[in-house]
């Protein structure tokens, strides 16, 4: 996990409580040397810092003098970790603070809105580290579920690092691309699934109700995240299975019932609830991905407010580009400045005559106006063409479900051309989203 590291003095006790406290409010992971603790193991405080994407330090009297957390600031700046330095109290810093903190020592907690400026600052710098895209048309059948499963299966094989896929279409064909229909309704029925992630369930408490059996009522309950072992499948097991970790967080029909939500209160609670989820699973991951549903829904805009990027598989035609023209539409509409994400759209299913025409127009602005919008400048070089390997099938019962993914399949017919796009397609998002 990775995991926002506290510096603080052994006198810091209200200052780390209060920064901590706010991180956990904004789902951020905290760790910390507990306060009084002074034979804590020193392999297990640099392990802390190694694991972190950065370090809060607390400028005060108490850590200025503390050798602990001087040599928690040095691995820091070794490790090249981001820093965020507030104080604490007025006292005079050290050379070595000076030199280390100085430029970036702006705010002290007394200050008004200081508090508030350090979690937006931190929790921008958490976000960059692990990227969501939703992959997103209002037009079905464009291949939405093929790009989420072939596309960042191959990220995951090329580019390397934990991703999460997160099935949120209710027909929840993503999760049977890698399961048979009884183990998705199985993983559904003990709220191993995806509505765990917008209600308190049977995974949080196991004398709970499960929110799938009633549709009338939302609850509101709050609830703590619980970790990727007890929510997640492992699509990466079994006997020669590929290294890393590829997870998916299974579908189910019963979140189509968030489209009859009795008040708009209920939802409220509920989409924030999601996206305290999707901000705690960044720690745990390096990418997240949902597959979503082609219609403009509560669920939409759930995945619009939590991802950094949508993107949007076209097929070369007019039906195809309407369905991109009102998703933009939704998204500056429905969307919030600050919230919106960007948007990348991926030709998708190109056939030969087809990539020397709708392709190639596109590519020259010759539908940008159609779109509404700057089509041309949205559009990944890299596409996916037409190809029976891309096809997505329901899994034989036992079949092991990395073997759905093109990229580890055999040899022959085809298959490495494919697999070098789709390569080429996950290199392309990756720099986009290093940019």
């Amino acid at each position: 996990m990775s995991q926002l590291f506290i510096a603080h003095g052994h006198r810091d006790v209200d200052p780390l409580l209060q920064v901590h406290e706010a991180m956990r409010r904004a789902a951020i992971p905290t760790w910390y040397t507990p306060p009084g603790s002074k034979d804590m193991e020193p392999d297990i405080v640099n392990e802390a810092i190694d694991n972190a994407f950065g370090m809060v330090v607390l400028v005060s009297a108490s850590s200025i003098r503390s050798r602990a957390v001087q040599a928690q600031l040095d691995r820091a700046l070794d490790r090249g970790l981001t820093l965020f330095p507030i104080r604490a109290d007025n006292a005079r810093l050290s050379k070595q603070f000076k030199i280390a903190l100085a430029d970036q020592l702006t705010d002290s907690l007394t200050d008004d809105g200081a508090l508030e400026r350090l979690v937006a600052g931190v929790k921008a710098r958490y976000e960059r580290r692990c990227p969501v895209i939703s992959v997103m048309n209002l037009k079905g059948g464009v291949g939405k579920t093929t790009v989420t499963s072939q596309v960042f299966g191959a990220w995951q094989s090329r580019i390397g690092g934990r991703t999460l896929l997160i099935d949120l279409d209710p027909q929840y064909n993503l999760t049977q691309t890698f399961f048979d229909m009884d183990h998705a309704d199985a993983s559904a029925a003990r709220d191993k699934s995806v509505i765990s992630l917008f209600e308190r369930s049977r995974l949080h408490a196991y004398d709970m109700t499960s929110p799938a059996e009633n549709w009338t009522r939302i609850s509101t309950e709050p609830f703590e995240p619980v970790g990727r072992d007890v929510i997640c499948h492992d699509l990466l097991v079994g006997d020669n299975a590929p290294a890393g970790r590829f997870d998916l967080i299974s579908g189910q029909f019963e979140i189509s019932k968030y489209a009859f939500a009795p008040s708009q209160e209920s939802l409220g609670v509920v989409g924030a609830n999601f996206r305290r989820m999707i901000d705690y699973f960044r720690s745990e991951y390096d990418l997240i991905v949902f597959d979503t549903n082609p219609n403009a829904t509560f669920l939409t805009r759930c995945a619009l407010e939590a991802a950094d990027r949508v993107l949007t598989p076209m097929q070369p035609d007019a039906y195809s580009l309407r369905g991109v023209k009102l998703l933009n539409q939704v998204m500056h509409e429905q969307v919030s400045d600050e919230k919106r994400p960007e948007l990348s759209v991926l030709f998708n299913t190109v056939g030969r005559s087809e990539q020397s025409d709708f392709e190639a127009d596109a590519r020259n602005g010759a539908y940008d106006d159609q779109a509404g919008f700057s089509l041309s400048k949205t559009l990944l070089a890299s596409a996916l063409p037409r190809s029976g390997h891309l096809v997505v099938r329901s899994p034989e019962s036992e079949e092991l479900p990395w073997k759905q993914l093109v990229i580890h399949q055999g040899r022959g017919g085809g298959l490495k051309r494919i697999r070098q796009n789709l390569e080429s397609i996950a290199t392309e998002l990756k720099s986009l989203d290093d940019a």
